[in-house]
C-alpha cells in the first residue's frame, strides 16, 4: 500500500540523538500511513548501523556522500524518491511534544490552507537553555498563522526586515505538498534553504503556515566558532535574497552584544530559578553567544568597498575571516541547524 506521507530525517553522527525522534513518532495519534526516510551522511558514530537495526517500521535508509551533502540538495534526494504526495521534514535532534503533533502539524497541507505548514520550535528549561526558554517559548504568538501570497511588485516595496519575517520557515519541522516542492525546489544552499523555498512559494501565489498546536523541542550546545560562522553565512545570504543588513557598524555591532548581554545577565540573576553557579555558566555562555552572532553578522555583511578605506585594516582582516568562512562552508555545509 502507497504511503499517503513520507517523513524525510537527514541525519549524521545521531547516536543518542535520533531515538528520541524516533520514539515520538511512534506514539504518535496519527491517522495516516507514512514510510520514514533517513538520508545518512557519512556517519562515524555506527548511525547508519543502528537505524538500520531498528524496529520501526516503514523506513529506508539512504547513503549520502559528505562531500554531496548540502541542507536543500540533501533534502532534495529524498523528496525524488517519496512515494507520499505529502513530504515532511524533520531535522534529527528535534523532539515532538505530544502525541497529536503529526496531526497539528499536517493539517494546513492536508486542508488544503496551505502548500506548506510549520511547526514551532521551544527550548526545553529543564533540560536545555533556561535563559533562551524564558524570554522565546512565546515568539509564534507575534506571528500570523497564515501567510498569503505576495505579487513581485509588493515584494519590492518591503523592507528587507519584512521579507524576512514573511518567509519565516522552518524544516526542523515542516509539511508540503510534494508536487509543489518538486516543481519549486529547495535552493542548493549550505544553509536557509528553508527561508529561501518560502519565498518561492509565496511569490508563486502559494501560502504558508504556521501550526502553532505543533510544538517540538529543539536546542543543542552550540560553540563560540559554529556560531560565528553560521552567523556570518545567514547575514550574507539573507542580504543577497532579502535586502536585510542586521549590523550597519562596528559600534551598532558592539551596542548590540554590550545591550543583549546586560539584558540577559538582568533576567537571568532576577528571573530565572536556578543555582547561583548555574546562573553563571548561563551568563557566560549567552555572553559567547551574542557575541559570536552579532560579530558574525557583522562579518557576513562586509563588501570590498569597506576594506579599502585608509587606516581601516579590522574590516580588511574580518573580510579575510568572511571569505574564509565561505569557501569553507562551500566545500561542506553547516551540518546542524
Amino acid at each position: 500500500m502507497k504511503p499517503e506521507f513520507s517523513i524525510i530525517i537527514p541525519t549524521k553522527n545521531s547516536m543518542g540523538i535520533i531515538d528520541r525522534l524516533i520514539e515520538s513518532l511512534r506514539i504518535q495519534n496519527f491517522n495516516h500511513s507514512f514510510e520514514i526516510i533517513f538520508l545518512v551522511t557519512q556517519s562515524t558514530d555506527g548511525t547508519e548501523d543502528h537505524l538500520k537495526k531498528s524496529s520501526i517500521r516503514n523506513k529506508r535508509i539512504i547513503s549520502i556522500p559528505a562531500t554531496e551533502f548540502s541542507h536543500g540538495k540533501t533534502r532534495m534526494k529524498g523528496v525524488e524518491i517519496a512515494r507520499g504526495n505529502i513530504v515532511i521534514f524533520f531535522t534529527e535532534d528535534i523532539i515532538p511534544i505530544g502525541e497529536n503533533f503529526l496531526t497539528e502539524l499536517t493539517a494546513p497541507v492536508i486542508n488544503g490552507n496551505a502548500a506548506a505548514a510549520y511547526g514551532v520550535y521551544q527550548t526545553d528549561p529543564k533540560h536545555a537553555d533556561p535563559i533562551q526558554a524564558y524570554l522565546n517559548n512565546n515568539w509564534y504568538k507575534s506571528f500570523p498563522d497564515l501567510v498569503s501570497p505576495i505579487s513581485p511588485s509588493k515584494w519590492e516595496s518591503m523592507s528587507g526586515i519584512d521579507r524576512r519575517l514573511s518567509c519565516n520557515f522552518d524544516n526542523c519541522a515542516s509539511c508540503i505538498d510534494r508536487n509543489i516542492l518538486l516543481e519549486l525546489k529547495f535552493p542548493k544552499v549550505p544553509y536557509g534553504e528553508d527561508m529561501f523555498f518560502a519565498k518561492r512559494l509565496l511569490l508563486k501565489n502559494q501560502r504558508i503556515a504556521l501550526a502553532k498546536n505543533a510544538k517540538f523541542y529543539h536546542w543543542h550546545d552550540m560553540s563560540f566558532g559554529y556560531f560565528l560562522k553560521r552567523m556570518c553565512l545567514d547575514q550574507h545570504l539573507s542580504q543577497k535574497e532579502f535586502g536585510v543588513i542586521y549590523v550597519k557598524n562596528k559600534l551598532s555591532m558592539l551596542w548590540s552584544i554590550k545591550i543583549r548581554v546586560l539584558h540577559r545577565t538582568l533576567i537571568t540573576l532576577l528571573f530565572i530559578p536556578l543555582p547561583i553557579k548555574k546562573k553563571i555558566y548561563w551568563i557566560k555562555y549567552h555572553t559567547k553567544i551574542l557575541t559570536a552572532d552579532f560579530l558574525g553578522k557583522y562579518v557576513g555583511g562586509l563588501t570590498d568597498s569597506e576594506t579599502t578605506k585608509r587606516f581601516n585594516f579590522i574590516n580588511r582582516r574580518l573580510f579575510r575571516l568572511k571569505q574564509k568562512i565561505l569557501r569553507e562552508i562551500s566545500r561542506q555545509s553547516i551540518p546542524r541547524y
